[in-house]
């Protein structure tokens, strides 16, 4: 009988890693590990809502504070600077409106540098805020006592229209000038009480979600 030679020896094949390709695609070094195909979402981590809502509060309490740094420096202004160009006396009539506003000026500085500091005093904030609004009512108080107890050519509006009718429009009178300037005086007064009473209530928001030391 012919004799057949042996084949070769056999081998053993053990199971080696399974590499699963289900949901997960290839990158550029291969296939992508189990766990990362985006399933695990749930479990990273997150902003907490509160922090969104302080960053939101902090960003604009910082724009309002900004716009009465300009403000104020208006209504000193408007105080004061028609009687200074016309040669009018600073008395009882305008230097403490003109007061007001460098008060104001001051606490939004100081408001403006509470809410930017990196560590957050809620108390401090919101004492500065209500003075802020505080100022801005007692700033419209003086203005309506001012409307029926000082002389009509002593008044803001008053000295306001004769300086735009003799330095400006030459063609109309004071008494022209005059509705427009006592509409303009009310508005500002209004925005001097509004604003201020809209950076009380963010900074009470800030306070809440920041959770600053002293609230």
């Amino acid at each position: 009988a012919r004799r057949v030679p042996p084949g070769p020896p056999k081998t053993h094949r053990f199971p080696g890693p399974t590499i699963q390709h289900g949901m997960s695609s290839r990158g550029p070094s291969g296939p992508r590990t189990v766990g990362t195909d985006g399933s695990d979402h749930q479990f990273r981590q997150t902003v907490d809502t509160k922090y969104k809502k302080a960053s939101i509060a902090r960003k604009s309490l910082k724009k309002t504070l900004t716009s009465l740094m300009v403000y104020y420096p208006v209504c000193a202004a408007f105080a004061i600077g028609p009687s200074l160009v016309l040669g009018h006396e600073l008395d009882t009539s305008n230097l403490p409106f003109a007061v007001l506003a460098v008060f104001g000026l001051l606490c939004s500085i100081a408001s403006y540098t509470a809410t930017n500091a990196k560590t957050f005093h809620a108390k401090n904030l919101k004492a500065r805020t209500n003075a802020l609004a505080l100022l801005g009512a007692a700033n419209l108080l003086a203005a309506t006592v001012a409307r029926f107890t000082v002389d009509e050519d002593k008044r803001l509006a008053w000295v306001f229209a004769e300086l735009v009718s003799t330095k400006v429009f030459v063609s109309l009178t004071p008494g022209q000038v005059y509705p427009f300037a006592v509409s303009m005086e009310l508005l500002v007064e209004m925005i001097g009480v509004i604003v201020p009473l809209g950076n009380v209530a963010l900074a009470h928001a800030l306070a809440t979600y920041a959770g600053g030391k002293g609230d």
